[in-house]
C-alpha cells in the first residue's frame, strides 16, 4: 500500500513546489515567454523527436548480435518508454521495465530482453555522466571554479561512485543475486522464461563481451544527450535570450543530470525546475526564464509522451488478441 502512495506524494509535493515556483517567478513573465516561442515549439519537439530517435538506435546497436528485431520495433519501444517514464507516476525504471517485457512480443527471450534494458540503461547513465562532467568543467571555466556550488561536486561525484557500483554488480557476478527477483518479476509480468529460469548474469556477460557494439551504444547515447543541447539553445533563442554554445551546453548537462538524479520523484517534477533555475542563476540567465525553459522542455514530454502511452496500450492489446486467435 505504501509503495503505491508514494510515487503520488512524491509527485503532489514536486507540481505544488512548481506551483510555488511559478507564482515566485510571475506566471505573467512566464507566460510572456511562452508566447514568444510561437512555432518554433514544433523545432524544440522536433529535437526531443530526435534524441528518442538516437537513443533507440544505441539499444539496437546493444543487441544486433543477438536479436534480429528491425530497428522501426525498437524507435517505437523506446519512444513507449520515453513516455511511461515521463507522464505516468512510476520510478525511471519503470518505463524501462515495460520496454523489456514488450520486446519480448516479438520473440526475445525474458532473459535478454532483461539484460538488454539492463546494460541500455547503464550506458545511458553513463553517458549522461560524461555529458554532466563536461558541463561541469565549462561552468567552471565560465564563472570560476570558486563559484560552483560544492554540493553540484558531490552529487556528481556520488552518481560516479553510484554507476561504478551498477557495473560492478552487473559485470563481476554480483547480478545473480538479482536472478530470484526477477524469477519472481517474471512471474508477476509474464515474461516468456524458457525452462522457467532466469540467468541475468550470463546474458548480461554475453553484451559485455562485445565491446565494440557497446562502445558504439555508449558513444549513441552520448550524442543523444548532446542533441538535448540544441533544444536548450532554440527555446532560450525564440525567448529572445541567446546564450553560447558553451552556456547551452552547462544548462542541459547539469540540469538534465538533476532530473535524473530525483528518480524517485515522477517526471521529476519541482526538482528539474529547482536545477534550471540555480545552473541558470550562475550563468547570469534570469529565474522566469530559467524556469520557462523547464517548462518548456515538458511540452516534447507531453505532446510525444500521449501518443505513446496510446502506443503502448495498442501494442498491447495486438498482443493480446492475436494471443488470443493463436489459442483459439
Amino acid at each position: 500500500m505504501i509503495r503505491k502512495v508514494l510515487p503520488f506524494l512524491a509527485l503532489s509535493i514536486g507540481v505544488g513546489f512548481t506551483v510555488w515556483l511559478v507564482a515566485a517567478a510571475s506566471l505573467t513573465s512566464i507566460l510572456s515567454s511562452f508566447a514568444q516561442i510561437r512555432w518554433g515549439i514544433l523545432a524544440i519537439v522536433a529535437v526531443r523527436a530526435a534524441m528518442i530517435t538516437t537513443n533507440a538506435v544505441a539499444w539496437q546497436q546493444l543487441l544486433a548480435r543477438w536479436i534480429k528485431v528491425p530497428f522501426p520495433i525498437f524507435a517505437l519501444l523506446r519512444w513507449i518508454r520515453e513516455a511511461i517514464d515521463g507522464l505516468l507516476p512510476v520510478a525511471s525504471i519503470g518505463g524501462s521495465l515495460i520496454s523489456a517485457r514488450l520486446l519480448t512480443f516479438w520473440r526475445v527471450s525474458g532473459t535478454m530482453a532483461l539484460a538488454g534494458v539492463f546494460a541500455d540503461v547503464f550506458l545511458q547513465t553513463a553517458a549522461q555522466v560524461i555529458f554532466a562532467l563536461v558541463g561541469a568543467l565549462l561552468l567552471a571555466r565560465i564563472v570560476g571554479f570558486d563559484t560552483v556550488p560544492p554540493e553540484l561536486l558531490l552529487g556528481l561525484a556520488a552518481i560516479v561512485i553510484v554507476l561504478g557500483g551498477f557495473y560492478f554488480v552487473q559485470r563481476y557476478g554480483a547480478a545473480r543475486l538479482l536472478d530470484r527477483a526477477f524469477q519472481v518479476f517474471s512471474g508477476r509480468e509474464k515474461f516468456p522464461v524458457r525452462g522457467g529460469e532466469v540467468h541475468l548474469q550470463s546474458a548480461i556477460d554475453r553484451i559485455w563481451r562485445g565491446r565494440r557494439r557497446v562502445a558504439a551504444a555508449l558513444l549513441t547515447h552520448t550524442f543523444a544527450w548532446a542533441l538535448g543541447t540544441l533544444e536548450v539553445w532554440l527555446t532560450l533563442h525564440f525567448m529572445d535570450w541567446p546564450v553560447s554554445l558553451a552556456q547551452a551546453i552547462v544548462l542541459e548537462s547539469l540540469g538534465s543530470t538533476i532530473s535524473t538524479a530525483a528518480f524517485f520523484v515522477p517526471g521529476s517534477w519541482g526538482v528539474q525546475e529547482g536545477g534550471y533555475i540555480l545552473i541558470g542563476e550562475l550563468l547570469g540567465v534570469p529565474a522566469h526564464l530559467s524556469l520557462s525553459l523547464s517548462l518548456v522542455k515538458r511540452i516534447p514530454d507531453l505532446t510525444l509522451g500521449a501518443p505513446g502511452l496510446l502506443a503502448w496500450r495498442l501494442v498491447e492489446a495486438r498482443h493480446l488478441f492475436g494471443r488470443g486467435l493463436q489459442t483459439g
